[in-house]
């Protein structure tokens, strides 16, 4: 009898300790930093995107907040580093996902940014984020647990420009309460997947959202998936100093030996002390994420409750209760569970948000074009209803190029989409000159035919790029330090680059010379000042604005143009100089050579930069060549 209590005294003590880590896996504040990269211009990937899509939306509905970025470059993937940093400090778990481009260098992981410019193996430091680095800034945070997914094992798309033969990433060693999990094993390359995602995140996002798993039970499976669709070719594979159990989805209901409250309501989060009567009334504690459902619960006597979650019913009698939850965009989900005397039953529930149509508008030109989705088989029509997901939106008309674009509806948003067809001329034109000399001199100009932007022939050399430790000081005297670290930290260490000769834009494109392009585009107005005059920088364009602007441009046949790259853009303009700013260190110079904002404009402008101490006549952005 002795042994029977002791036993029991156990057991009750292990369901309390499971109650106990279920809700933290349930309440914890958990954080997550997404990353997918495809976009590279050598050797892009097709999954990377839809693979850090499809994780972010499971990690919400496990109740991560998440960041997430698409087709990033290196120095926004810095600074949502630095952002995942500050949420880490404050949160219980934290994850981070990568799935693109990753390689190795002397035992380094490095994470490529779809603009990284690597010629040699000397400049991934410089122009990719080292993996170490973020799992440092997780263990520096003092997050208890932390993961780190790395989708990102895909063949070295420089390996012709390197001297090593290293494939894949290495090994990673785990800090205390982190796990690392892997792709493919150390030193293997992994697969980018035939369908909407690659191998071994398409098997992980399905095993992630089964209640009850742990999360080396998630991995296990996965793995058993990977090697089946890939012939074992493609092994993933972990290192983990987790001291505990995770779950993505605790899942389930769960019945504990615990006595109800006295009272008709309470905080489902506070345990009562168990009691040894055998005929107390049970009591019915219920959870749902996202928390803040409306809660309605049906007695066997047909007797209605309703509450907010979470909450705890006591006092009830013995019996099955039908529960239901209902919160605004989510779907209502039910359960029956069954009430015992003298013991809590403990119900979570997990709502899926309502998946709402959104809308799509197409505007051509010409305006009688044909629009067609190729991927499902409604006719298109403006204002058409879609579900969430991708589509190819096909643009044709006769004597003209056919055109195709992907668009993607999320979270039931409407979308306004612009298509310009380019005409095919009735015979081909000679190709024009694009330069007078072979080998162009400094300061030599030429103007593009179509759209009249000037450009200037920068000849090739070595400069240093970045700043010193003097700089660094100067540049805190004028910033606070978080301004600092935002806008200048990565300038650091000053290292030389080398550049071909390139022809640079002499000034912004302008308004002039964009609607060229989009005749109908509206830079807008900032604060009553207009931004659409003729010779004003255009505004209100993306990147991938600015990238179709380029294939445009690159189609008219009178040259190859692209964005300059970081280095490009340095060089061209220090101009060889090598203070602070290319004019010198005098921080209330600058409205002598850019158009900044000060201190006497007739409008006062909130930025988080510095107001200098002059007036350059401009309340907003000036007509190029102005200063």
């Amino acid at each position: 009898m002795e042994s029977r209590r002791r036993f029991q005294s156990i057991l009750l003590l292990l369901i309390f300790s499971f109650l106990a880590h279920l809700q933290l896996a349930e309440a914890a504040d958990r954080t997550a930093l997404v990353i997918g990269n495809g976009a590279y211009k050598s050797s892009p990937l097709k999954n990377p995107p839809n693979d850090a899509r499809d994780m972010k939306k499971n990690l919400e509905k496990c109740g991560f907040q998440v960041i997430s970025l698409l087709d990033v470059g290196h120095r926004d993937m810095e600074r949502a580093v630095d952002n995942f940093y500050k949420r880490l400090k404050k949160a219980d778990a934290g994850l981070f996902y990568y799935s693109g481009h990753g390689i190795q260098i002397d035992g380094e992981n490095y994470l490529i940014p779809v603009d990284a410019n690597v010629s040699s193996e000397s400049d991934v430091k410089f122009e990719a984020v080292n993996a170490a680095r973020i799992m440092g800034k997780m263990k520096d945070a003092g997050t208890p647990l932390k993961i780190m997914i790395l989708d990102a094992c895909r063949d070295n798309p420089f390996k012709k420009s390197f001297r090593s033969s290293n494939r894949g990433l290495a090994r990673m060693d785990a800090p205390a309460g982190a796990i690392i999990i892997y792709s493919t094993g150390p030193g293997s390359v992994a697969d980018d997947g035939k369908d909407n995602n690659g191998v071994f995140t398409g098997h992980f996002i399905d095993n992630m959202m089964k209640p009850g798993w742990v999360i080396e039970k998630v991995l296990k499976e996965t793995r058993k998936g990977v090697m089946e669709d890939t012939g074992n070719r493609q092994v993933p594979w972990n290192a983990s100093s987790l001291t505990g159990d995770f779950y993505f989805l605790a899942g389930g209901s769960i019945v504990v030996d615990m006595p109800p409250s006295s009272s008709g309501s309470e905080d489902a989060s506070k345990p009562s002390s168990p009691r040894a009567e055998s005929n107390q009334k049970g009591s019915l504690s219920i959870k749902t994420a996202p928390p803040g459902a409306e809660v309605f619960v049906e007695a066997p006597d047909g007797k209605k409750m309703t509450s907010t979650s979470p909450v705890n019913f006591g006092d009830l009698e013995e019996g099955y209760y039908n529960v239901k939850a209902v919160f605004d965009k989510y779907q209502p989900q039910s359960k029956k569970v069954k009430v015992n005397a003298g013991r809590r039953a403990v119900v979570s529930l997990y709502l899926d948000p309502v998946e709402m149509k959104g809308k799509l508008y197409v505007k051509t030109e010409p305006p009688d074009s044909q629009v067609r989705i190729m991927n499902i088989v409604d006719k298109f029509h403006n204002g058409i209803e879609l579900d969430n997901g991708r589509y190819e939106i096909e643009v044709s008309r006769e004597g003209y190029r056919v055109k195709t674009e992907w668009v993607e509806v999320q979270n039931g948003e409407n979308l306004d989409l612009y298509v310009e067809l380019e005409e095919i001329p009735a015979s081909p034109a000679p190709a024009p000159v694009v330069q007078t000399r072979k080998t162009p001199n400094k300061g030599d100009t030429w103007t593009e035919p179509v759209t009249g932007m000037e450009f200037v022939w920068v000849p090739g050399g070595c400069f240093q790029m970045g700043q010193t430790g003097d700089e660094k000081k100067q540049l805190l005297k004028e910033y606070s330090e978080e301004q600092y670290n935002t806008y200048f930290k990565r300038e650091l260490p000053r290292h030389e680059v080398c550049v071909d000769g390139f022809w640079m834009g002499k000034y912004e494109v302008t308004n002039r010379q964009y609607r060229k392009f989009k005749s109908g585009h509206d830079s807008k107005s900032y604060k009553g000042h207009s931004l659409n005059g003729d010779n004003q920088p255009v505004a209100y364009v993306s990147w991938n604005d600015a990238r179709a602007f380029i294939e445009w441009l690159n189609r008219k046949g009178n040259g190859k143009f692209s964005l300059p790259t970081e280095a490009e853009w340095e060089y061209a303009c220090r101009g060889g100089s090598s203070s602070v700013r290319f004019w010198g260190n005098n921080a209330d110079d600058a409205c002598k050579y850019a158009n900044v904002h000060d201190l006497t404009s007739k409008d006062k402008f909130e930025f988080d930069w510095p107001n200098h101490n002059c007036n350059d006549g401009y309340a907003v952005t000036s007509s190029v060549g102005s200063l």
